[in-house]
């Protein structure tokens, strides 16, 4: 987290909003402090330095923020549509701090040995969010190839995939495809689409759409449509691919000075139990064999995983993993990841 704010009284639970280092806005109940929401913010360069509420007649909500050098504007309510935002360069020197004056008119900047005042049209950013179109087509413009893209496409196929699945995929009675899929079946889709959450942003995910209604309605939602998952995805996925260097850091890093980027099997296993969340033995030992193939092909190696006793699985990786394990290695061979693609 890099800023925060309270969101304004537009809805009837109450929000914090916060600002965070990977370019996205996160809405947190004001009461209990859990994630009701994740949003995609401004990719203006560098990620968020601080957020200001503008609080304005006839029941108009925009948030001001500064970024490294620029200084920006987002309409309300936050909806992740990118549209929605105006920036522009406000210190070449780099933007400290952003104030709004009483009644929200004119803003207030600073940056090296300068302060800039800025006056407020919101009916440049209502233009700006205009002509990026309304519905769903500013969030297909988030997807590689747009609607008609390979990867809108994709999506589209996994969505009514998983109404079969939730049906038996291995039956000959007729199947019902419908609108909706069942909400559990939102982290495998994302999965398959190469965004691989952690458990918490799996929760996050499944709270965000579960409880949606609640407030209005006193019920919990238990199906999403295609149109909410296009944009849950667009709004929890990272805005940037993992870079190459950032596996070698973190190496580096669980390695030490005199590790040189290479770790013990026996360090490293136990730092994926121990370290972030939490995996048991048997669960690392299950999905490294998945990501190995040590059981046969993805058709039948999860009923046979499913049969072997952990301490066997736990002991075939230890013939198969190398007992001194490198960036390079892990990626490559563990991971599957090109070095090429995770580049670029």
């Amino acid at each position: 987290p890099v800023s925060c704010a309270w969101y304004p009284p537009i809805n009837k639970e109450h929000f914090l909003l916060v600002a965070n280092s990977e370019y996205k806005y996160k809405l947190l109940n004001a009461t209990t402090k859990r994630c009701r929401k994740t949003l995609l913010g401004p990719t203006h360069g560098s990620h968020i330095q601080k957020i200001v509420n503008l609080g304005y007649p006839e029941d108009k909500h925009y948030i001001a923020f500064i970024t490294e050098d620029k200084i920006g504007m987002t309409t309300l309510p936050l909806d992740g549509n990118p549209h929605n935002t105006t920036a522009l360069l406000a210190h070449c020197d780099g933007a400290s701090n952003v104030v709004a004056c009483p009644h929200s008119r004119f803003l207030f900047t600073a940056g090296g040995k300068v302060c800039r005042m800025w006056e407020v049209n919101p009916e440049v950013l209502h233009a700006t969010a205009a002509l990026g179109g309304s519905g769903l087509a500013p969030f297909y413009q988030l997807l590689e190839g747009g609607k008609e893209g390979p990867l809108a496409k994709e999506m589209e196929e996994y969505f009514y995939y998983s109404q079969m699945r939730s049906q038996s995929v291995a039956t000959t009675e007729h199947r019902k495809v419908g609108q909706y899929v069942a909400l559990e079946e939102v982290p495998n889709i994302m999965r398959a689409l190469g965004f691989y959450p952690t458990e918490l942003q799996v929760q996050d995910m499944i709270n965000e759409v579960k409880f949606s209604q609640y407030v209005d309605t006193g019920k919990t939602v238990s199906e999403v449509d295609l149109e909410t998952l296009i944009k849950l995805y667009c709004n929890h996925r990272p805005v940037f691919g993992l870079p190459l260097y950032k596996v070698y850091d973190a190496f580096s890093t669980l390695a030490g000075a005199e590790g040189c980027g290479r770790i013990d099997r026996g360090l490293l296993l136990s730092l994926l139990q121990n370290k972030g969340e939490h995996i048991s033995e048997p669960e690392l030992a299950e999905y490294l064999a998945s990501l190995l193939e040590l059981y046969g092909s993805a058709t039948n190696k999860e009923d046979k995983m499913s049969s072997v006793p952990a301490a066997e699985a736990s002991t075939t990786l230890e013939k198969v993993l190398p007992e001194v394990i490198d960036a390079d290695m892990f990626t490559g061979h563990v991971l599957g990841f090109m070095p090429a693609a995770m580049a670029e």
